[in-house]
């Protein structure tokens, strides 16, 4: 074993700078677990995915996201279920595996999976927003509830609506879109209408959804 000072002095150092490693690693961690929970907690009903949190002078920022990934367990099952459609909907390679072709089917089956959805009508909700029939009219051809912030911000700049009220009804019209695009698939498809809970209960059998978070720090 090697003993000097020029050595000992580095020995020291490095143990002292691997201390403070782990002291560091094992508040960030303190801090991170934190920021899931505050998060999580700020995200509950809502359908905003992410929230940032910030330093009084916007020197640093912590941004809290969730997101849903979806996999399809039985797409076979879905292939029955959506008949000479399904194609249309998802895609299908040699392996064989699937992946589903838009946007707005994952965000269908996700929220037939969660039940986030509602068996109102956009157009339905549109007519419960409190604001004129000018207004209504207008918010119509701009609400998609395909996100959520930017439905939000229609809701208040054109409709008028406080941000709180905004937000409840961006989140009703998200569900109702999830479930219009649903009849419109199971129309295009020609399945039989009057069964519709038992497609649901299909659907819900062949996908699942996994949750995850994330935080970043600028």
């Amino acid at each position: 074993m090697i003993r000097n000072t020029e050595y000992s002095d580095k020995v020291k150092e490095l143990a002292l700078v691997n201390a403070n490693l782990q002291a560091l690693k094992t508040r960030k961690s303190e801090l991170e677990a934190w920021f899931l929970t505050v998060g999580n907690n700020d995200l509950k009903n809502s359908k905003s995915k992410s929230v940032c949190y910030q330093t009084e002078d916007n020197s640093s920022s912590v941004t809290y996201t969730q997101t849903q990934k979806l996999t399809l367990e039985s797409p076979t099952y879905l292939k029955k279920l959506f008949g000479e459609v399904f194609p249309d909907l998802i895609e299908e390679h040699n392996e064989p595996t699937y992946k589903v072709k838009s946007a707005a089917i994952e965000r269908m089956l996700i929220g037939l999976y969660t039940g986030s959805y509602t068996k109102s009508s956009p157009a339905d909700v549109i007519a419960q927003l409190p604001c004129s029939s000018e207004q209504q009219a207008a918010l119509s051809k701009k609400l998609k509830g395909a996100n959520f912030e930017t439905d939000v911000k229609n809701l208040m700049e054109i409709g008028g609506l406080s941000e709180s009220d905004a937000s409840d009804y961006a989140y009703l019209f998200a569900e109702a879109v999830v479930y219009d695009t649903f009849l419109r698939v199971l129309h295009i498809s020609g399945a039989d209408e009057t069964d519709i809970d038992e497609y649901v209960k299909g659907i819900s059998l062949s996908v699942s959804v996994d949750d995850t978070t994330k935080i970043s720090i600028k």
